[in-house]
């Protein structure tokens, strides 16, 4: 019978062991394919986090990604500018990689595109859970892991795992594979990606999400101070919608417009600029194409321009 008992533990410890090993082994292969992309979101957040040098930092969801041409900016302004937007990031995702590019360097100038619901409290925190992009970088880079550990209370036990950081590179690449536009791989240009076609339908209100999520504006508050601390000029923009907003009635603008000019950070607010009220301008009603973005950007760059030459 103990012969048994120790046959039984015996065949257990091989296959603890065996399960450590192949864990290692195909996360270790994940890890390599992962830091070797050339290109994609992934290899963007890798290229801010551990590369980027660039005078201008331009930071925000898919706002961010779709309207500002990093190019026309950079011939504005006569500097290097970097689009460091993701589709689907929030404040959490921003702040982490300022964080981690300041420490790196110091640039001249950091511009923040905010969403009128930037403090959304999501259902099941699907703020935080995209913060799995992050994962990757958790061991190697420990200012990111009090952000990573938003996901959830036990994100530091899953992380033993080296297969775990790399589980939704697999999903991606698989996902990149479909014929959609939406999942396509871009061609971006330093950041930025141009989206093509024009917005048909009619202009409607825009669904006000009035709730303060306390947790994502203190790490808003987070970013505007670290820039302070660091002496790094910021410039919060609304960029352009097409849609009827009423910006003086909404709390998440409220709150960042007050925080703003609490540290002397101006604030630019194209949400209802009647330059953009053109569908022409749009691919749909949250984001600008080709056309609308170029435009946009020759605006903001000429703006910049003059902010900086005033500083």
């Amino acid at each position: 019978m103990a012969a048994d008992h120790k046959l039984i533990l015996k065949r257990f410890a091989i296959l603890i062991v065996c399960m450590f090993l192949l864990d290692w082994g195909i996360g270790a292969v994940l890890k390599h394919f992962y830091f070797t992309k050339k290109s994609g979101a992934d290899y963007r957040t890798n290229y801010v986090i551990n590369s980027v040098k660039s005078d201008v930092l331009i930071f925000g969801s898919s706002k961010a990604v779709y309207h500002y041409d990093a190019k026309i900016i950079c011939d504005s302004l006569k500097l290097s500018v970097y689009n460091a937007g993701r589709d689907l990031s929030y404040i959490y995702y921003h702040y982490a990689l300022l964080e981690s590019a300041l420490r790196r360097y110091t640039p001249k100038l950091v511009v923040l595109d905010t969403r009128a619901n930037e403090f959304f409290q999501f259902r099941f925190n699907e703020d935080r859970d995209r913060l799995n992009v992050l994962l990757p970088f958790y061991d190697s880079h420990p200012e990111l892991q009090p952000i990573i550990q938003l996901r959830g209370e036990y994100e530091k036990y899953k992380l033993l795992s080296k297969m775990y950081p790399y589980n939704s590179l697999v999903l991606n690449e698989l996902v990149e594979l479909l014929p959609l536009e939406r999942y396509k791989k871009d061609d971006s240009q330093n950041g930025y990606i141009a989206k093509y076609g024009s917005w048909k339908k009619p202009k409607e209100d825009y669904t006000v999400r009035d709730a303060v999520d306390t947790t994502a504006a203190g790490y808003y508050k987070k970013f505007v101070e670290l820039c302070k601390a660091k002496n790094v000029p910021l410039v919060v923009v609304y960029s352009p919608i097409y849609q009827n907003i009423n910006p003086a009635a909404n709390r998440n603008v409220q709150y960042v417009m007050q925080l703003c000019e609490k540290n002397n950070v101006p604030v630019w607010n194209y949400l209802t600029d009647s330059t953009f009220n053109n569908p022409a301008y749009y691919f749909d009603a949250l984001h600008l194409n080709r056309q609308g973005s170029a435009l946009y950007s020759s605006i903001i760059g000429g703006k910049l321009k003059q902010y900086l030459n005033n500083k």
